[in-house]
């Protein structure tokens, strides 16, 4: 009724799937064909085949060994025909799962140079595929180490085949069997070559006949294999976001070199960005994104693309300088770290700044994991200072990293209980910097919601009564006392409309980023009442 229903709709002939006829009390499938007269669709006629059968004697005398198999598919190569299985089971089941898509399917059914990549029983494996006018495929699938053992075999019965018809034909001319002989050595070599692992291989027999014929089938097999296993290895050694080396890359681009030149000089520099988690608060992650992305193509275009340049994770780089002297290295460290350092995201420029420490290779036989632990102390005690710096590492670092690097600036000012607010030294400051604390002080829940309710403008975080005492007071600052250090009282409100009565400190200093800036620390007043004789109550004004 299906196959009727379908010619009903698309007027077309038509095969049907296997199903089961409980008439004909067997499995068959069907082909249908309308029956047209002035345009019209008079009848059906259609015929039955005892699929059943059809199965049996094609799985009758399976191939022997555990090489390879003779499947009957669907079209889509997914689903198996079997004598136990007439309606079809999923190859899935069988641990045989197909690679490529069900359109490469189809067009390799109707060509006989495409082959279908499959994974069977964990082992790479492929497929000829001939399609059948029923819709079906006869699949060919073989594993790809057996392919490669059972080629050679097969060479190497040739070989014999030929040089018994030799000595049967010993009128052939020497030179026929000489030059047959060559062609199939260089195709028993290149396929023990293939057997090791190695698939830069190159047979250029172009004669028309079986040898000319294996040799090209069997280049263009290993072609595809070589190119498989190429990406592989590009994309494991390879970071996707910037495109240059990841850990597994670096350590081994590094290690060949020490290994190829051990007494050569050198040195690793370890690099981050700083304040990169800052970036992805305020701007977000696809800013964040574009800042790495920046900053390695800068690495390349300072460093050079001779040198060794990859990204170690997270906002950490690495760069290992081949047969590069004490002096060349530290100019090289220096250029990069006074270079000026910008991103682009959604139409504003962001500027940003990296910590380098490194570490010198003389030619010492010093591991890698030595020089690693080395360049990362040395940055570490760069972070230590207020970053945006760079130090060569020395011995006495290794201290340092055991006490004090155990609280670097970031650990501080997230745990300070005093709220930092760093702005730019203007009228109308944006906001570059804010702790966890300032955070609770304005009673907000993150950066974002944070920089939402302020504007990212230093005025809006003081009350409107209070903004132009606390805005003369900056301009003061700004005209004649750049050096001095003021407090002020005044009031504050929150995210949440609470009012809150705040004493502040702040002093302006020069940054290479940012040009002049206020740091400033807040604090609530009730918590120096204690110390106060007198003091304001929550609703009187601050003058």
């Amino acid at each position: 009724m299906i196959a009727f229903a379908y010619l009903m709709d698309q007027g077309e002939a038509a095969w049907t799937q296997p199903y089961y006829s409980s008439y004909l009390n067997r499995y068959i499938i069907s082909y249908r064909r309308p029956i047209y007269k002035d345009g019209v669709m008079v009848a059906i006629v259609g015929i039955d085949i005892d699929f059943q059968a059809f199965i049996d004697r094609l799985y009758a005398n399976p191939p022997e060994g555990e090489h390879g198999m003779v499947i009957l598919s669907d079209t889509t190569g997914t689903v198996e025909y079997a004598p136990d299985k007439p309606l079809g089971i999923q190859l899935a089941d069988k641990d045989i799962h197909i690679r490529d898509v069900a359109d490469k399917v189809a067009e390799a059914g109707q060509t006989d140079n495409m082959m279908v990549t499959y994974d069977w029983a964990g082992q790479e494996s492929i497929a000829g595929i001939k399609g059948l006018r029923n819709g079906m495929n006869f699949i060919d699938l073989r594993r790809k180490p057996q392919i490669y053992n059972r080629t050679h075999k097969a060479v190497m019965q040739m070989v014999l085949g030929l040089v018994a018809v030799c000595i049967l034909a010993s009128l052939l001319p020497i030179y026929m069997i000489n030059r047959l002989s060559e062609r199939l050595q260089r195709v028993i070599e290149a396929a023990k070559e293939v057997g090791e692992g190695n698939y830069d291989i190159k047979l250029h027999d172009t004669q028309r006949d079986d040898i000319g014929e294996l040799s090209r089938n069997f280049q263009a097999m290993v072609g595809k294999v070589a190119a498989s296993q190429g990406n592989l290895t590009y994309i494991s050694q390879h970071d996707v976001l910037t495109g240059l080396l990841n850990r597994m890359g670096l350590d081994k681009e590094i290690a060949d070199w020490l290994q190829a030149h051990p007494d050569s000089h050198g040195a690793l520099v370890s690099l981050d960005l700083d304040g990169f988690k800052l970036i992805n608060d305020l701007h977000g992650h696809m800013a964040g994104d574009e800042a790495l992305r920046t900053l390695a193509r800068d690495l390349v275009e300072s460093f050079g693309h001779e040198q060794i340049i990859g990204r170690n994770g997270g906002d950490e780089f690495v760069v290992f300088m081949k047969d590069a002297e004490p002096e060349a290295a530290q100019a090289a460290v220096k250029a990069f770290s006074n270079k000026k350092k910008a991103f682009t995201y959604d139409g504003e420029t962001h500027s940003f700044s990296v910590s380098i420490g490194y570490t010198l290779y003389r030619g010492d036989g010093m591991s890698l994991s030595r020089l690693f632990h080395q360049s990362d102390t040395a940055l570490y005690a760069v972070k230590l200072r207020g970053r945006n710096h760079y130090r060569i590492y020395e011995p006495s670092m290794e201290s340092l990293n055991r006490t004090s690097l155990g609280f670097n600036l970031e650990t501080i000012t997230k745990n300070l209980p005093t709220a930092l607010l760093v702005t730019e030294a203007k009228k109308d400051g944006k906001i570059l910097f804010v702790n966890k604390a300032m955070l609770d002080l304005l009673e907000c829940q993150n950066v974002t919601e944070f920089m939402a309710f302020t504007e990212e403008n230093q005025s809006h975080i003081v009350c409107a009564c209070e903004r132009e005492r606390v805005r003369q007071l900056m301009e003061q600052q700004l005209l004649e006392d750049a050096d001095k250090t003021y407090s002020v009282t005044y009031c504050i409100r929150t995210a949440k409309g609470r009012r809150k009565h705040i004493f502040s400190v702040w002093c302006m200093a020069d940054n290479p980023n940012y040009g002049r800036v206020f740091y400033a620390t807040l604090v609530e007043q009730k918590f120096l009442w204690p110390f106060i004789s007198e003091h304001p109550s929550e609703d009187d004004n601050l003058v």
